[in-house]
């Protein structure tokens, strides 16, 4: 099912918004309802919680768990001679062939999951384009 995982504006906690709801959804932290977004209205020419019209895309995986394979990686090695470097690349390669995508906007960082259509105008991060949405 289609979702949007945002940042709360009143409370700065993330929720998910699903798109297949009928009603307002309300934050699950702080009660705060905000509006309701229908799935025709995703077209990914703009935001539609910020109305920015620049995404990324990016694995929808564990960042922390990927850094944990790593270290794995990293303490195998002394002790296999390197030959635990080839499986936890078949490892990394398998997961990356599994993962979704996910889009994220750069101004107001909503993630957008399981959307069928995705533009292939939408592009890995770049770094220039996300300093000029960084904010203090």
């Amino acid at each position: 099912m289609p979702s949007i995982t945002r940042e709360c504006p009143s409370c700065g906690k993330f929720y998910r918004i699903d798109i297949s709801r009928d009603d307002e959804v309300p934050c699950r932290n702080c009660g705060k309802r905000n509006r309701k977004i229908d799935s025709d209205s995703v077209t990914f020419s703009r935001c539609v919680i910020c109305d920015c019209g620049n995404f990324y895309k990016q694995k929808d995986f564990n960042q922390v768990l990927g850094c944990f394979i790593v270290l794995i990686g990293a303490g195998l090695m002394p002790i296999t001679y390197g030959f635990s470097l080839p499986v936890l690349i078949l490892i990394d390669w398998f997961l990356y062939r599994k993962t979704d995508d996910v889009i994220i906007c750069y101004r107001c960082k909503s993630e957008y999951r399981d959307f069928s259509t995705i533009p292939q105008t939408i592009t890995s991060f770049d770094h220039h384009t996300g300093e000029l949405y960084e904010t203090d």
